[in-house]
């Protein structure tokens, strides 16, 4: 690519940026490995078909390394720290090379704060859409490099609380389970779409925290105060299926600690509830924890799963004996460096069995 081309790749790429593309990703090499034909190429070096975007990672960064001047330019010349009025203020060149310019800098870096925060300017003066935001972000979180960076899904969280405000907080609801829970309220059919949103990044990016801290804030703004009390159907509802479905991401996905830690947040909300169904939904927790750790004791998170919700009884006793105990009696006549690990891991759990029944 010439330099003066890359001015060209700069704009094509907003462009299609500002389409709302439902995934991105970002491309290994250049765009002759991806486009073949040279005059198709020299049209545009981005690959944009059925509402997906590829963006050949040399093309990016050359568009990045022109963005950042443009980016610094034009934050200076939008006089945004000045404007009080924006309903006065027309869409300056400037204010359009701070949105195209910052596009490319998230893109290119999702922890980019300084990008990120002059987003959110435009969006408080009304010069960004909120809703095109949602989905600029959305699209950017489909991307392996993007998923993984907690700036990214603050931002987005941050979009929620504008667009869902929460309504009031009256006593003896959820507000006196959590103190923390969030202050937006997300509607059944946005929380399906949050939950899509994450668990998509989850497979790019495995055992992704910010994706998984996302997913767990989402659920708790759908339980916000005001909407739904700890005894409603609807609050059960949410709750049984999210469990649910969390189970079956763990038995697909073993070594997903974050989805463990999430399942653990909702337990702390069945335990608080006043619902005569949700103890039933930990039960089944504990069981398919103990049949996870039978199929896959190699594997420290569901040992660390099985610790979470142990319950002790008659079940958790058949476990110890005819699971438990012959493991770490297998310990006993091998070496402790060549002992497989379902061995050790029995062992560390029995070791924190006895601890916790002292």
């Amino acid at each position: 690519m010439t330099d003066a081309s890359v001015p060209t790749c700069f704009r094509s790429l907003t462009s299609l940026l500002l389409k709302s593309p439902a995934t991105i990703e970002v491309l290994p090499g250049d765009a002759s490995v991806w486009i073949p034909d040279v005059e198709e190429r020299s049209r545009s070096p981005f690959l944009f078909m059925e509402n997906n975007l590829g963006v050949p990672e040399k093309e990016l960064r050359q568009s990045y390394l022109f963005a950042v001047p443009v980016f610094s330019a034009a934050r200076k010349a939008s006089g945004l720290h000045t404007l009080e009025d924006p309903s006065n203020h027309t869409m300056s060149s400037a204010i359009q090379d701070l949105i195209d310019s910052s596009a490319i800098l998230i893109l290119m870096n999702p922890a980019h704060q300084t990008a990120l925060n002059a987003r959110k300017q435009l969006i408080v003066r009304n010069l960004i859409d909120m809703g095109e935001e949602l989905k600029f972000t959305a699209a950017l979180l489909s991307s392996r490099h993007c998923c993984k960076q907690g700036e990214l899904w603050y931002h987005r969280q941050w979009l929620l609380r504008r667009i869902y405000p929460s309504p009031s907080s009256p006593q003896g609801l959820i507000t006196d389970m959590i103190p923390d829970s969030p202050n937006f309220y997300l509607p059944p059919n946005d929380l399906s779409a949050e939950i899509h949103l994450v668990s998509r990044a989850c497979e790019l990016y495995p055992r992704n925290y910010f994706g998984w801290t996302h997913r767990t804030i989402c659920i708790l703004s759908a339980l916000v105060p005001g909407v739904h009390s700890t005894t409603s159907d609807v609050f059960t509802e949410i709750l049984q299926k999210e469990i649910s479905s969390v189970m079956q991401w763990i038995e697909s996905h073993i070594s997903d600690y974050s989805a463990v830690h999430h399942l653990k947040t909702l337990a702390r909300l069945t335990e608080n509830a006043e619902s005569l169904f949700l103890p039933d939904s930990l039960l089944l927790v504990f069981g398919h924890a103990l049949t996870l750790v039978r199929a896959f004791p190699e594997h420290e998170t569901l040992w660390q799963y099985l610790r979470m919700f142990w319950d002790e009884g008659d079940v958790a006793a058949a476990f110890v004996a005819s699971f438990a105990l012959p493991l770490q009696r297998a310990r006993m006549t091998e070496q402790e460096s060549e002992s497989p690990s379902g061995v050790q891991h029995a062992c560390r759990f029995l070791e924190w069995r006895n601890q916790k029944l002292k």
